[in-house]
């Protein structure tokens, strides 16, 4: 593309990803007074499963310096111990004024942030991704998937673990391969299954509800690291290996594979093009 496009759209910044870390960072930029705006490929907010199930202290005292946390706190439900290696500890006693987990699945509570942001008057560029970008010394022209080109002082990638924008980029994303891998899913069970958590020689599983159309959240470690989104016959053959049965495994509304793949970028900028979230890092567990 061209290097100075007249029919670019100027932003002093545009965010590429609008997932938590986007969202968050143009909500700060606008309330600093900043020309931002969000490139995201999705239509809307809607994720498929729920994805991360809570928020933690620190992530509500931010929340509750800009005024919102009564929104996700209503949403959601407290408790007031933090589970970690296997122990519950009890968290009533923190310093804080939110000394609990909040518990709210990612599906929930993204939509309430990305609320604040329409509020804020931020803009979305929707159903698009980045394709590229060419920066010079003033700034950054970006092409997006649709044709479509931003001009900006400033390039922002939250695009996750495999960003887009850090590969344009050219910052390498050094760290240590997976050993071990884990199948999540949202799951119809026509059987009862094993409500708890699971822990044997390949490591810890659990199933439990989700609090979601009657769905069944399931958590798997594999008896040998998988590669590649998982289908309903993985999720079934894991099942079968740690508790013997699929207990009438029906569907999934959700399958994904995570790691315990660690990676760091090498830089969190390069010029007028910077990184955060996991396009910067990335460490288990992985999407």
């Amino acid at each position: 593309m061209d290097q100075h496009d007249a029919s670019a759209q100027d932003h002093a910044v545009v965010v590429a990803g609008g997932g938590p870390t986007g969202l968050m960072l143009a909500g700060e930029l606008a309330i600093a007074g900043v020309d931002v705006a969000i490139v995201e490929r999705r239509a809307d907010q809607s994720l498929d499963g729920s994805r991360s199930g809570g928020l933690h202290a620190r992530t509500l005292e931010v929340l509750d310096q800009r005024g919102i946390v009564d929104r996700f706190v209503e949403a959601g439900q407290t408790h007031p111990a933090l589970g970690y290696s296997g122990l519950w500890l009890d968290i009533t006693d923190f310093p804080t004024r939110h000394p609990y987990v909040l518990a709210l699945w990612q599906k929930d509570f993204e939509p309430i942030l990305a609320g604040w942001i329409d509020e804020l008057g931020v803009p979305f560029y929707r159903q698009t991704d980045v394709a590229g970008f060419v920066q010079d010394d003033d700034g950054v022209e970006t092409e997006l998937a649709d044709g479509r080109v931003l001009r900006s002082q400033f390039l922002v990638g939250c695009d996750g673990g495999r960003s887009t924008v850090r590969t344009a980029a050219g910052i390498d994303f050094v760290g240590v391969d997976a050993a071990t891998s884990w199948i999540i899913a949202e799951v119809v069970m026509d059987g009862e299954p094993e409500v708890g958590m699971r822990h044997d020689s390949l490591g810890t599983h659990g199933i439990g509800p989700s609090g979601h159309d009657g769905l069944m959240r399931v958590v798997l470690t594999e008896r040998e690291l998988g590669d590649g989104r998982p289908d309903l016959d993985d999720l079934r053959a894991a099942l079968e290996v740690v508790y013997g049965s699929d207990f009438g495994l029906r569907s999934a509304d959700w399958i994904s594979r995570f790691t315990d793949m660690t990676r760091q970028a090498t830089t969190y900028r390069d010029r007028r093009v910077l990184l955060a979230g996991d396009a910067a890092h990335v460490h288990p567990p992985q999407g």
